[in-house]
């Protein structure tokens, strides 16, 4: 009996000694990754680790930056790209090669003349126009979202002026964003 209870003093006397050193050992296992290559976080926004350790530490190091690249200006009434708005996308285009990208929001917006219907159908007309644009020169992305703001979002301040300068004055607020979320 006596052999017993030491035994079990013996091994309760290990298990206090290993608990502390398992859990400092987390820092140093191998992190999850998802199908995208990404660390896979718990609820809490801690990285979820193997049971194997590694000599490295992946959790942290892969940083993502959500960005605002382009924006690509129209014509009144119009959802066609401009000369200026070609230019805008090949340079986008040209900085994305070497780049992990996430995600990918084109979001269209409108001035504030017309009805809130119009506007949105023509603010997304203008965000496919993008989008269209990119993927034609080789750029496409399963997880795109296209955003169709309408006027919700114009914030041009033109009172008192009449049809060119008012529609000059409205420039800023007919426009495509883009934004990637990039893993840098």
């Amino acid at each position: 009996m006596t052999k017993r209870i030491s035994l079990l003093s013996a091994f309760a006397l290990m298990a206090a000694v290993a608990i502390p050193t398992l859990s400092a050992a987390d820092d140093f296992k191998a992190v999850v990754h998802d199908a995208r290559g990404n660390p896979v976080t718990d609820a809490r926004g801690n990285c979820v680790r193997t049971q194997w350790e590694t000599p490295t530490e992946e959790c942290g190091v892969i940083a993502k930056a959500h960005t605002k690249l382009a924006s690509v200006y129209f014509d009144f009434n119009k959802s066609t790209l401009t000369k200026k708005g070609r230019v805008t996308l090949n340079q986008l285009l040209a900085t994305l090669k070497d780049k992990r990208i996430e995600a990918v929001t084109i979001a269209g917006y409108a001035d504030a003349i017309g009805s809130d219907s119009y506007n949105v159908r023509l603010s997304e007309k203008r965000a496919h126009a993008v989008q269209q644009y990119l993927k034609a020169h080789g750029f496409s992305h399963a997880d795109t979202d296209i955003r169709a703001l309408g006027k919700s979002e114009a914030t041009a301040k033109c009172k008192g002026l009449k049809d060119g300068k008012l529609h000059a004055c409205m420039q800023e607020d007919r426009r495509v964003d883009i934004e990637l979320s990039v893993i840098k």
